[in-house]
């Protein structure tokens, strides 16, 4: 990640205060960055705006696992569980609630549920989604388990 990225997504959050998802990709830049507290500050920026649009639009599972990976990566690991079961429960079959339930729950180090999504997703997955699941840091945990291995055999 480039140090320009985090200025476009901190303008982009600025222009836009009422958006979870411009803060949520800079918690990815800011940690890939070693701006850890200022992860943490837009980590918490999220699920302040997430838990608002939660309470507008409790169908859509999006703010329920983008707050999820806001809870991980402060560190509130049974309140994010809690949410990655309400995305799941909201929209169980979508791919992206699948794939971003998989990552929060690889950050919390739930190897096997995370597997398990992807074992199911990948194989109903676009191109762009299987190359992410290659190189996404959220998976980093995974990374030299066999069964991670084998999974990414499903990307060919």
């Amino acid at each position: 990640m480039q140090p320009e990225a985090a200025a476009q997504f901190e303008m982009a959050a600025a222009l836009k205060p009422d958006d979870y998802q411009a803060p949520a990709m800079l918690v990815m830049i800011y940690r890939a960055l070693a701006r850890l507290p200022e992860a943490a500050a837009a980590a918490r920026r999220v699920l302040e705006v997430a838990e608002i649009e939660l309470g507008r639009h409790p169908e859509n599972a999006r703010p329920a696992y983008l707050g999820a990976g806001a809870l991980a990566e402060i560190g509130e690991r049974d309140r994010a569980r809690e949410w990655v079961a309400r995305a799941l429960a909201i929209d169980p079959d979508d791919l992206l609630t699948q794939y971003n339930v998989a990552c929060v729950y690889a950050k919390l180090g739930d190897l096997d549920p995370a597997l398990d999504l992807l074992e199911r997703m990948l194989p109903r997955a676009n191109h762009e989604t299987k190359a992410w699941v290659r190189h996404d840091p959220d998976f980093d945990a995974l990374r030299a388990l066999p069964r991670y291995e084998r999974i990414l055999a499903l990307l060919a």
